[in-house]
């Protein structure tokens, strides 16, 4: 895992502040002079949050991704990783948060490593998929209101259309009959196609608020304190989860879908380019999705159940998806 060097100076009067614990031991750097260079550890949060506090869906498989996993991207992407956190540790508000929680709570908050963590439950996040449903008898049933004509089309793409009062009689008929409940794959997307911002929202605010709850030992008189979740609601914002910092009042309520999580994540194995990707997904029925964006506090998604079957078909879309 990378370790990023400390600045010995910065211009911005907004700085944290570097506790003795916070440095790497193992990481020790040397300027031109010979004076040791310390890096801080900005993994040391990441490693506690995926032992004690990542949800592992099946055996031996994180939630979202593996640290090791997102370690290697945070490798390949050095530059970016460091103006993240350059600029998330002189951010006056993080700064505020971490005097604040020294002086009233007598805790430290490692800035770096808190700000990878975040990164880290982020991308867990947004590494997820859903598979989208192709519509089944029921559903096609629910959308004729008045039946004008019937369509067929032939293999070589040629259509034939009739309004035959007969015939349409016989089509309704049989789609009235239909009980079947098997289920046909469409297509991989990602979770912000499907689902409004709160289902990001309650997850992140799950992961964080557990992590701070169980890392910082301090007598609170709830889960968090209000400092913390002031500054939780701060990072929604910051981190591109939400376009206004999220009040208190509501992260109350994202409290409420915390219920939900993992309830219907699927893992398989899948062969991309003679390599095996593991692909968490969550399926979504034609009838839940077609209306728009599924917010998860307002509609819950019933699970399915033993009558019903899934096929995946071998034309599935968005297999692209998997190689992120």
């Amino acid at each position: 895992m990378c370790t990023f060097v400390l600045m010995k100076e910065s211009k911005n009067k907004n700085k944290l502040y570097v506790n003795a614990s916070d440095f790497d031991k193992e990481a020790t750097f040397y300027d031109d002079n010979g004076e040791p260079v310390y890096g801080v550890d900005i993994w040391c949060y990441c490693r506690f949050f995926a032992e004690h506090v990542q949800l592992m869906i099946g055996d031996n498989i994180y939630d979202g991704l593996s640290l090791c996993e997102f370690a290697d991207k945070q490798e390949g992407n050095k530059k970016e990783t460091w103006e993240k956190l350059l600029a998330f540790t002189q951010d006056g508000r993080i700064c505020d948060f971490q005097l604040t929680m020294q002086e009233v709570h007598h805790i430290h908050i490692n800035g770096w490593a808190l700000c990878n963590l975040c990164m880290f439950i982020n991308e867990i996040i947004n590494r997820k998929l859903v598979i989208l449903l192709k519509p089944i008898i029921a559903d096609t049933l629910n959308e004729i209101k008045e039946l004008d004509e019937v369509a067929f089309t032939n293999k070589d793409k040629s259509r034939t259309v009739s309004n035959n009062n007969s015939l349409k009689s016989l089509v309704t008929e049989a789609l009235k009959n239909g009980r079947d409940k098997s289920y046909e794959t469409y297509k991989f997307v990602e979770r912000k196609e499907v689902f409004t911002k709160e289902l990001m929202q309650i997850e992140f605010f799950y992961y964080l608020s557990t992590f701070f709850n169980k890392f910082f030992q301090f007598k609170r008189r709830g889960m968090l304190t209000n400092e913390e979740s002031d500054i939780i609601g701060y990072f929604m914002k910051w981190f591109g989860l939400s376009p206004t910092i999220v009040s208190t009042s509501r992260l109350r309520q994202l409290r409420m879908g915390f219920k939900y999580l993992g309830m219907y994540d699927n893992v398989s194995l899948f062969s991309i380019d003679n390599k095996m990707i593991t692909v968490q997904w969550q399926f979504i029925r034609y009838a839940d999705w077609k209306g728009g964006k599924i917010n998860p506090l307002k509609h819950e998604l019933s699970p399915f159940t033993e009558e019903e079957t899934i096929s995946f078909l071998p034309d599935i879309g968005g297999i692209d998806l998997l190689k992120r």
